[in-house]
């Protein structure tokens, strides 16, 4: 499980630490330019593991967003671009752009403009 905590905390990759030097090379550059990266070895019995999973929970299960999550909703809410909310937490845009993704996934939305919807109507706006 600790591998599914790690994408929904908006991890972009993940490799073996075994991994070679040429697989390591290969992970930095495709996340660099904004891609994710899953080693081949452990991905496809994740995605595997993860489906049975999704099939089983059905579409009762409430959805959970991460803190993190919920801090960049509330600043989307409010009408924060990815680069403004990315200098006020001091994190890196593409990371700002990941929880988003992420976050659009987990609540079953099709697009930012959803996720900007969402955020108003659950009442992110101004939440302290």
């Amino acid at each position: 499980m600790l591998f599914k905590q790690m994408i929904d905390a908006g991890a972009s990759g993940y490799i073996l630490k075994n991994s070679g030097i040429k697989m390591l090379s290969k992970a930095i550059m495709t996340i660099a330019n904004g891609d994710t990266f899953f080693d081949p070895n452990v991905a496809f019995n994740f995605m595997n593991n993860y489906i049975d999973s999704k099939a089983k929970i059905g579409k009762s299960e409430k959805v959970v967003l991460s803190n993190r999550e919920k801090e960049i909703l509330h600043l989307i809410a409010n009408g924060k671009t990815s680069k403004e909310i990315a200098e006020e937490l001091f994190i890196a845009k593409t990371t700002v752009d990941t929880h988003r993704k992420n976050m659009i996934r987990k609540l079953d939305l099709n697009s930012g403009n959803e996720l900007v919807k969402y955020a108003i109507e659950k009442k992110y706006r101004f939440l302290e």
